[in-house]
């Protein structure tokens, strides 16, 4: 698997989770063999980047190849200084996150709220493409805001227009949250009409699952 000059050594890659995927966890997990373990999300406020916590997420000191990192917000300026920030910092991927259902998040539009609004999402990868043209940009998302607007597919072909280089999709609306089960279907709908990379995402939690989605979502 390849995203944007990086060959990936396989097709398994690990989320990222707030408060789970922080550096150490990262190493670990590629040291047990995932392809690429995606950073905690990083706001796109500039104002929070002397925190302790912001630094120490954009602190990827001993880190294996690539680093991608995750950032999160609702301005297309804000978004494109963040991965500006964030490369200059060692990031070699640039994560947005555009799935994240956290009311906290969601409140001020950012995460999977912006799925209600595409002509943002346009106007968000358009920025940050054109901020890091040295680096693949990728996209996280849900399959939409609720089972009544689901708009996986639009927000495809809007990532592909703007250049952005993966979409990772969890298999749930926002709506759903983490309650039922990961629409794989949609996933697979969804990655037939790609000319980009689609990472299945949602419910993998065993070596068989993983061999599962990837054999059905093709």
């Amino acid at each position: 698997m390849r995203i944007g000059s990086h060959h990936l050594k396989n097709r398994l890659i690990v989320a990222p989770m707030a408060g789970v995927t922080d550096r150490p966890f990262r190493q670990l997990c590629k040291k047990l063999g995932a392809g690429m373990a995606v950073s905690e999300m990083v706001t796109s406020n500039s104002l929070l980047y002397g925190s302790a916590k912001t630094a120490r997420r954009a602190n990827h000191e001993g880190e294996v190849d690539p680093i991608s990192v995750q950032i999160a917000g609702a301005d297309p300026a804000m978004m494109a200084e963040a991965a500006r920030h964030n490369v200059d910092r060692g990031a070699q991927i640039i994560d947005i996150n555009m799935g994240c259902p956290a009311k906290k998040v969601c409140n001020v539009m950012a995460g999977s709220a912006l799925l209600q609004d595409e002509a943002l999402v346009g106007r968000i990868l358009d920025a940050v493409v054109k901020a890091v043209p040295e680096v693949p940009v990728t996209l996280k998302i849900r399959t939409g805001w609720d089972r009544e607007h689901r708009n996986a597919l639009n927000i495809l072909k809007i990532a592909e227009s703007a250049g952005v280089q993966a979409l990772a999709m969890h298999g749930r609306t926002r709506a759903c949250g983490y309650s039922g089960e990961a629409e794989y279907d949609t996933i697979r709908a969804v990655k037939a009409e790609a000319r980009i990379p689609v990472i299945a995402n949602g419910d993998i939690t065993t070596p068989e699952k993983a061999k599962y989605v990837l054999e059905y979502t093709g």
